[in-house]
């Protein structure tokens, strides 16, 4: 069941939508008939008012959307007509006006083989009888798809890990590209003058948040383990939470100002699971809040992340690290393997006594290298006489001539 403008109800059955008017449910002021409906979806705005009605495929025939001007809900009456040769489910997102919205048309396998998560297709459908294709340009899911609530311009989060961001007039054009990055989520504040684009669930809880007007960044910060996010009436703070059950461990919320300080911190006991939060509505929009400062392009470079650096290509060299043991440093120097007491300082007797058997000891080992030289210079001697005689006695040479 849904309300329309508080004068109109809906109801949507297996094959038929049926509308009331004033609370009065005896009589049924119109109502759709087809052979299956597999969705209703109610545009803002105001008078005329819009119906969007999703028929799914029968018998292989092609699903198909269709909008219509309430009152006029005849086959050939549609505003706007789309139709789909193989979806699973169908979503609709219309903006504040309901003259716009955005189809996504979702297939739960993606026969091609590219994505495990299946295959999303976007389409722009308008009363004035548009109904084409976005086309985007990064292969992959479509994470999400929003609407500026002040202007007429949405933002598409699409395409693999890291993922593409970027912004759409109601031509299907691309105006301004975000870049890449892991986001999940876009989140406009009540007035639209600010957006939020972040990662959360089984992402690291990244968020960057910008301008909306000039797009340019006006932070960038993490919150880890959120699982809730929602703007202050006010556009200014938000808060975040970590909530039960989808994580039972650590339950907390913040709240934060845009620029990423955090204003307050109230973590629960460890026995007590915390599972919903809510900001108490404003009856009416908020006047827009004062856009904060941009980052300069030293705060975005800085908060980059940097590669890694081996200690001796850092500023100040591999002297950096050895000052750590020189200055101040009552530790031996051992650089040349033999120990060398440190200038002014008094050396224990025992130090002194090991000093000198090491000495001794390498004496020994010199003299013994110098006297196995002279014993192998002596035997290699004798046995050159030794081959002189046994070639002599070959040749069979009288032994007076060799006296």
């Amino acid at each position: 069941k849904q309300w329309y403008q508080r004068r109109v109800a809906i109801t949507a059955g297996n094959a038929e939508v049926q509308f009331f008017l004033n609370n009065d449910f005896t009589k049924v002021e119109s109502r759709i008939q087809r052979d299956k409906i597999g969705g209703v979806f109610v545009p803002p705005g105001t008078n005329p008012y819009h119906v969007a009605l999703y028929v799914p495929s029968i018998k292989g025939s092609h699903a198909f959307v269709q909008l219509y001007c309430y009152g006029a809900f005849e086959k050939t009456a549609a505003i706007a007509n789309r139709s789909f040769a193989k979806v699973d489910s169908v979503d609709i997102k219309f903006n504040k006006t309901g003259k716009y919205g955005i189809i996504m048309a979702a297939n739960d396998v993606d026969k091609s083989g590219t994505s495990y998560y299946g295959q999303t297709l976007l389409y722009f459908i308008s009363t004035r009888g548009e109904s084409n294709q976005i086309i985007l340009d990064k292969n992959g899911p479509v994470y999400s798809a929003q609407w500026n609530p002040s202007r007429d311009e949405f933002i598409i989060l699409y395409g693999f890990m890291p993922c593409k961001a970027a912004v759409y007039n109601t031509k299907c054009d691309v105006i301004h590209n975000f870049g890449e990055n892991h986001y999940n989520e876009i989140l406009f504040n009540p007035q639209g003058n600010m957006v939020g684009l972040c990662g959360f669930g089984n992402l690291r809880g990244k968020m960057k948040f910008y301008d909306t007007t000039t797009k340019k960044m006006l932070s960038e910060f993490t919150a880890s383990d959120t699982t809730y996010f929602e703007w202050a009436p006010s556009g200014d703070i938000f808060i975040t939470g970590t909530l039960s059950p989808r994580l039972r461990q650590d339950n907390e919320f913040k709240i934060w100002n845009v620029k990423g300080k955090i204003l307050h911190h109230h973590r629960v006991d460890k026995d007590v699971q915390l599972w919903q939060l809510k900001w108490v509505n404003s009856p009416t929009v908020l006047p827009a809040p004062p856009i904060p400062a941009p980052l300069t392009s030293k705060e975005i470079a800085a908060a980059k992340p940097q590669a890694y650096r081996p200690p001796s290509s850092r500023s100040g060299g591999p002297q950096a690290t050895r000052k750590l043991i020189d200055h101040g440093s009552n530790l031996p120097n051992v650089n040349d393997g033999v120990y060398k007491p440190h200038s002014g300082n008094q050396v224990s007797k025992q130090a002194l006594k090991n000093q000198r058997k090491r000495e001794n000891r390498a004496a020994n080992k010199a003299t013994d290298a110098a006297t196995t030289d002279s014993k192998d210079f002596q035997a290699a001697v004798v046995d050159e006489r030794e081959k002189k005689l046994k070639n002599l006695k070959k040749k069979k040479v009288p032994t007076a001539t060799l006296r």
